[in-house]
This record gives C-alpha cells, sequence and structure tokens, in this order.
C-alpha cells in the first residue's frame, strides 16, 4: 500500500469511502446497503491490506454508526467525517459530538463541510468556531467538500481550510484544467479524490449504460477501446488514470461487498504505470465530456 504523508501523519493513498454502508448509492449499485456483518468484513479487510484512513458523513444514513461498529478493533485509523453548512453554523460542537459517537472515537481527524455554501458567506465566527474545535481536541483538520471551481478556489483562499475533497475521474478533469492539484501543494492543504469510477458509471456494462444513462454510451464505448488498446480492465485503467496524476492526493473508493474492496485492492496494488504520451491521450479523449455526463446531479 502506497502512504501520503500531510504534517507528519502517515495516510494510505487508497481510502475507504463508506456512503454505501448508509445508503443505497451508485448508479451501479442494485443490491443496496451491505449489512453490519458484511460491512465488518470489508472493513477488516481493507484494514490488514493497509488501509488506514475511512470516510463517511452524517448524511450517509447511519454510516457513521455502521463504521464505528466495524472499526472498533483496529488501532491504526483515520476517520473523516462531514456536516452540511447549517449544522456547522447552528450547533456545530453538538453535531460533532455525534459524529464522535457514532464512530466510538475521542475525535475526528478530519471534519468537512459536506458542501460549500458557507464558503461564499465566511465570517469571523466561522473561524472561531473551527479555532473551538481544535482547542477542545475534537477534530485535527477542517475542511470542504467541493464541487464547482469556484467552490475549489474558495477553499484554497480560506486559511481554515487544510482538507478539499473534489470529484476527479476519466470523465470529469476538472482538477487538471483548473490546476487544482497543483494549487493545493501550494497551500499546503490535502486532497481526497472521490468519484473515481463516476458513483459506478465507469464500470458498469454498455447496455445497462444505454439504459441508465445513455447519452454516455459513446463515451463507455471509446473507454472499452482504450482498455482492449491498453490490455487492461476499465477499472484497472480507471484507478490507473487517477494514481498517475495525482501524486499527492488520497484515493477513495467505495464498495457494497467483499468482492468488490478485493477487487479494487488487487487492481491498486497490481495498477499499471502511465507514461506521458497515454496520459495524454487519455485526457485527451475525454477532456470534453458534457456536465450532464460528469455531474451527477444533472443525471435524470
Amino acid at each position: 500500500m502506497k502512504y501520503v504523508n500531510f504534517n507528519g501523519d502517515k495516510l494510505s493513498k487508497l481510502s475507504l469511502g463508506t456512503v454505501q454502508f448508509g445508503l443505497d448509492y451508485g448508479i451501479s449499485n442494485f443490491n443496496g446497503k451491505p449489512t453490519q456483518e458484511n460491512a465488518n468484513q470489508i472493513v477488516e479487510y481493507v484494514s490488514q491490506e493497509g488501509i488506514n484512513c475511512f470516510d463517511t458523513a452524517q448524511a450517509y444514513g447511519n454510516s457513521e454508526q455502521v463504521l464505528g461498529i466495524a472499526i472498533e478493533k483496529i488501532t491504526d485509523k483515520v476517520i473523516i467525517s462531514k456536516v452540511k453548512s447549517f449544522a456547522f453554523r447552528e450547533n456545530v460542537i453538538e453535531n460533532v459530538n455525534s459524529s464522535v459517537n457514532n464512530l466510538g472515537l475521542k475525535s475526528l481527524f478530519g471534519l468537512l463541510l459536506h458542501d460549500s455554501e458557507i464558503l461564499y458567506k465566511w465570517t469571523k465566527e466561522d473561524s472561531k468556531k473551527v479555532e473551538q474545535l481544535k482547542e477542545i481536541d475534537k477534530i485535527k483538520y477542517f475542511g470542504v467538500s467541493i464541487y464547482t471551481s469556484e467552490d475549489f478556489d474558495l477553499a484554497i483562499k480560506n486559511e481554515k481550510i487544510e482538507l478539499i475533497q473534489i470529484p476527479f475521474n476519466l470523465f470529469d478533469q476538472r482538477a487538471l484544467k483548473d490546476k487544482w492539484f497543483q494549487k493545493a501543494k501550494e497551500s499546503n492543504k490535502l486532497i481526497f479524490i472521490r468519484s473515481i469510477y463516476l458513483q459506478g458509471l465507469l464500470l458498469m456494462n454498455e447496455y445497462d449504460v444505454k439504459i441508465k444513462l445513455p447519452e454516455a454510451s459513446k463515451f463507455i464505448n471509446k473507454l472499452d477501446k482504450l482498455c482492449n488498446k491498453y490490455n487492461c480492465s476499465r477499472n484497472e485503467l480507471c484507478l490507473s488514470f487517477v494514481d498517475n496524476v495525482a501524486n499527492d492526493s488520497l484515493l477513495l473508493f467505495g464498495c457494497d461487498n467483499i468482492s468488490q474492496a478485493k477487487e479494487n485492492i488487487l487492481n491498486y496494488n497490481n495498477l499499471k504505470v502511465l507514461d506521458n504520451s497515454e496520459i495524454n491521450e487519455m485526457h485527451n479523449l475525454f477532456i470534453d465530456i458534457p456536465e450532464a455526463i460528469y455531474n451527477p446531479t444533472k443525471w435524470k
């Protein structure tokens, strides 16, 4: 397992996102959320494979509670959770205490805003709340989950933001076009990458894509041709692209069952190393994907 060092903290570059633990999540999810027993198996397995970083949120149904039970016996763990902007403004300490209790922890490694709404009207009082959470040892780092380039620019400029979660995948390459990785490194902010497989769209068979999101079908076809050319699966190619491009960032992956967890880690441990010409080909082939495809909020 590869690791990223952030201010002396060692975090597994491949990290587990747990939205599936609490919600029926993803366009390719046909089985629903896993049972507690299955979640325990997933967490135990990935931990044994060197993953120590886990991402959850208050908005992910009962994901915090499920994850809290699953990580109970794991000693090396870095936990990030999220709160909505209104929850941060109304009573952030009470809400963080709720997350900490759900997870069976004393404090969070990171607390993220689940949306960037208050970044547009950030106040001194907001800064004081972040400082207070650190003073009482409820969080170590503070950050935000962003969705647009405007969100990202505000996060970079805000000195209280230390962690930034972004969407990035073969079909959504705004992070490259707008130099998010470079800007984050210059500002000593840690990037977490979500949606590597675009909520499962990049792994769906072409028949199901035609039914659920037909406008994406031609791009999935291009992806399949590229996989044939490089002699690898879609999972491997999508993961390789993100890993090769985002050297100092953490990669979040989710899974519904232990088989998916094993497949993702196996692929990660045997990633294809892409050269510049291959990265450029992949970049150019998918650079102009319409937002209606790369942005799940636009899906019908």
